[in-house]
């Protein structure tokens, strides 16, 4: 009997083993597709584009040879110039910061309020406002070029039939160099607000409603339940947006490309398309420079905004 269980027991521990040895087989088989794929795209790529931005490819010897920090001078020099196509992308993508956190996030909150307030039809204005978010870049932008087409766009028909047909630019709209960069941030509010109010709602009916209750019940205007209560709530949501805000002046690229092929005379031209640019012209060097120079800005930027955000408001989000 005493044999038996010995027998037993040496049985079950073989058999535990065998399956902790196969949870550990099927663990590391689900690690190493992730791994792999951070270690070549991540790690990998960033480490290159660093040694890259240091290194210049020789035609004559057909090898990438090492030449210091002249790249880094050279992008410097490029800057300092007048007419250079960086300073305009530099330029550009800088707007972005106020209009994505100064106009288009304050009327995203003030959106997402008034959709709260259960206005007339605000589930069907929750889902227009959406609507943008979830449609390919590619056809939003069709849709929105072909609105504002010379030929046959509905919004020149308007204006002719109200007898403002002087105010359509003779290039077409996104054709003009006074117009064309005003269409991209029109574009960004129109498809951008929708991602944004869908958030904020969400955070907004996570606010208790006792405490909007009392509020009303002392007599508490519109403006000022959203400035005093509902904005210090969700606060910690409009954070996140901001910092989103802040990233995009060095990662948009999509929307000028398919509106406006950074034109006319690059005057829509950002950081990241300049980027694409260089890159689809085999400047690789060139391309490796500007990531790393705008990475070793931003990357502290953004941090220090989030950080800044965060210590002036309390996280009291419910």
């Amino acid at each position: 009997m005493g044999t038996d269980a010995i027998a037993l027991d040496e049985k079950n521990k073989a058999y535990f083993k065998k399956k902790k040895i196969r949870k550990y087989i099927f663990v590391s088989l689900m690690l190493i597709y992730p791994l792999l794929q951070f270690a070549i795209f991540w790690v990998y790529i960033n480490i290159n584009t660093v040694l890259l931005s240091f290194q210049r490819y020789s035609f004559m010897t057909q090898q990438w040879k090492w030449i210091g920090f002249d790249n880094y001078r050279i992008l410097f020099r490029e800057f300092t110039q007048e007419y250079s196509v960086l300073r305009l992308a530099v330029r550009n993508s800088i707007l972005f910061f106020p209009f994505n956190n100064f106009v288009l996030l304050p009327i995203s909150v003030i959106c997402a309020f008034i959709l709260h307030k259960k206005v007339f039809m605000h589930s069907v204005f929750r889902v227009i406002f959406f609507f943008p978010s979830i449609i390919s870049i590619v056809v939003l932008t069709m849709v929105f070029g072909f609105m504002f087409d010379s030929t046959f766009g509905p919004v020149n028909d308007i204006l002719y039939a109200l007898g403002l047909q002087n105010i359509i630019p003779a290039n077409g709209w996104l054709g003009d160099k006074g117009t064309a960069f005003p269409m991209i941030l029109l574009y960004c509010l129109w498809a951008g607000i929708g991602y944004n109010v869908v958030l904020l709602s969400g955070a907004i009916k996570r606010v208790p409603e006792e405490v909007i209750e009392s509020a009303q019940l002392d007599g508490i205007g519109f403006w000022r339940e959203l400035w005093t209560i509902v904005i210090p709530l969700i606060f910690p949501t409009i954070t996140t947006l901001f910092v989103i805000g802040c990233t995009v002046v060095f990662t948009l690229f999509l929307q000028p490309m398919l509106l406006t092929t950074g034109g006319p005379n690059n005057q829509t031209m950002t950081i990241a398309y300049y980027i694409v640019q260089l890159t689809n012209g085999n400047q690789l060097e060139k391309a490796a420079t500007m990531g790393i120079f705008f990475s070793v800005i931003g990357v502290p930027l953004i941090f220090g905004v989030k950080t800044f955000l965060e210590k002036i408001t309390p996280q009291v989000e419910f």
